[in-house]
């Protein structure tokens, strides 16, 4: 039976453990040996037909589980999926998309890939691939169709709203990037603002020709968001904080128990230092590389942090290729920032672990600060160990929304998205600019009550009342959406920003980051 081939090394290991005298080997022994019967009892014995590929990889799984939350394994399939992200590109037509209604239907065009250069529009629905049906198609489906080497072709049937007849386009496959840098623009004269999504091989590159283009609009302080950024490649981190730091500090340590586990990071000497203020947005969502970024940027006094205390993952892991394309990511180390406060929050409760992260005013409290070990910055100041990057100014989102609004903003046909498509034409007709729209445009009465029974149709339970309650935050998603279809994705983030209660409050302490730096 094909599953009796993982005995061969099963045993291979038991005879290899034997080879030791020590009691701690030979309980590993006996232990192997309960494994193998096992395998074999279950095979044998079992009630029903067990796919015993399945679990030997959960008992695989299970034993990297009850090392620490992040040590795992990657089956062949996930895999594939990781290393892209990482790499920074895939091969294809280059779309972000959901399916909505059954159908593929595109968010926005990633600009400069061959949908962009065909003139898909947000909205549009991808009803036929290569004349066949799309319809209730799988995301798994939708990878495999689209998908294909450079220079190949896919013919799609597309679906737009405000247009009576479907038409065919013909896609001619290429590289396509995954940026990091989701968003870059002025906020206002002085201010620059950057949002990083995760850390993948291109990631400082994508920030030095942000931060570039914002130079030449005039910025003079930089607002980074790494909120809900959950980390990536250490080196991107790295090479980001190495940009503003011209001293030959330390950015980063590591320590662990094998060779090379154990490593200190420093600055580049003599390398040009950004002559602005930073500020760093975190939250709980913040993790692995954006905790080193902020935490540099805080130990350092390169910057202040705003926001929320960070998730608190300090666990360096390292990836091992197996055999059969597999992985397994081992932690060989921890984080620790420059100042020697150590990332990684306890994890002796895993459950624990993380619904820690959804307990309210974690530092909002002296009392919860004064748990917490004290450790200085380079210009003496306090910051706080324990875990996660404490934030130099706590501010958390304070966002309680309805029970209706929750439904709108989280259901999988993305209601938000749908009703601004609505809107659409409407704006284009009245809006050739986004500022004129930002600072004029309102759902008015009569369209928050076509809202109100564009919802009733959408078969979903909601309160008018909670509706109308949360209408101002409502309405800023459904614009946002709208904007980001009309003027291109930045403009989703541009919108959201003017009742993002977190960054309002950063640009309050642009003074007391400009003194710091200066100091």
């Amino acid at each position: 039976m094909k599953y009796f081939k993982y005995l061969p090394y099963l045993l291979l290991l038991v005879i290899f453990l034997y080879g030791f005298k020590s009691d701690i080997v030979k309980d590993q022994f006996q232990k192997m040996k309960t494994m193998t019967q096992i395998i074999r009892l279950v095979s044998e014995n079992y009630v029903e037909d067990v796919d015993m590929n399945d679990i030997l990889e959960g008992a695989i799984i299970g034993l990297l589980d009850r090392l620490d939350p992040h040590s795992s394994y990657i089956s062949s399939d996930q895999l594939e999926l990781i290393n892209e992200q990482f790499d920074g590109e895939f091969e294809g037509i280059g779309i972000e998309f959901s399916i909505l209604g059954g159908f593929i239907t595109v968010i926005s065009p990633i600009p400069g890939t061959p949908s962009d250069r065909a003139g898909l529009q947000s909205g549009d629905k991808i009803i036929r691939i290569n004349d066949k049906s799309a319809y209730k198609i799988t995301q798994k489906d939708v990878m495999e169709k689209l998908r294909g080497p450079k220079g190949t072709t896919v013919d799609v049937t597309i679906s737009r709203p405000g247009i009576e007849d479907d038409f065919n386009v013909t896609l001619l496959r290429d590289k396509i990037p995954i940026v990091s840098v989701l968003a870059s623009f002025m906020i206002d004269e002085n201010t620059g603002y950057i949002k990083i999504n995760r850390f993948a091989r291109t990631t400082a590159v994508e920030l030095k020709e942000a931060l570039t283009k914002l130079e030449n609009s005039g910025m003079n302080q930089l607002l980074l968001d790494l909120r809900n950024n959950g980390g990536g490649m250490m080196d991107q981190a790295i090479s980001i904080v190495d940009m503003f730091v011209s001293s030959h500090d330390t950015i980063l340590f590591t320590k662990g128990k094998i060779s090379g586990s154990s490593e200190v990071y420093r600055a580049k000497k003599n390398r040009r230092d950004k002559d602005y203020p930073v500020i760093v947005l975190i939250n709980r969502g913040s993790a692995s590389a954006s905790e080193i970024v902020s935490g540099a940027f805080q130990d350092l006094d390169r910057g202040l942090v705003v926001g929320e205390t960070s998730f608190g993952k300090g666990l360096v892991q390292r990836q091992y290729p197996l055999k059969d394309g597999s992985a397994a990511r081992i932690t060989i180390a921890r984080y620790y920032t420059p100042s020697g406060r150590l990332i990684q929050r306890a994890y002796s409760d895993v459950a624990d672990y993380y619904t820690d992260l959804t307990l309210d005013n974690r530092e909002a409290e002296d009392s919860t600060l004064a748990e917490k070990p004290i450790y200085h910055t380079k210009k003496g100041r306090t910051v706080y160990g324990g875990g996660g990057i404490t934030p130099d100014i706590f501010s958390e989102q304070d966002l309680e929304l309805s029970k209706s609004t929750r439904e709108v903003l989280t259901h999988p046909d993305r209601l938000d998205f749908k009703y601004a498509n609505e809107l659409k034409s409407d704006i284009q007709e009245k809006y050739s600019d986004y500022m004129k729209f930002r600072n004029t445009y309102k759902i008015d009465g009569k369209k928050i009550n076509e809202f109100v029974h564009w919802l009733e149709k959408q078969e979903i339970e909601f309160s008018e009342d909670e509706i109308e309650e949360d209408w101002d935050y409502l309405e800023n998603r459904i614009l946002a959406q709208a904007a980001s279809s009309i003027w291109g994705k930045e403009y989703l983030y541009k919108h959201k920003l003017t009742q993002d209660v977190q960054a309002q409050e950063a640009l309050k302490h642009f003074n007391e980051a400009r003194e710091l730096f200066n100091h």
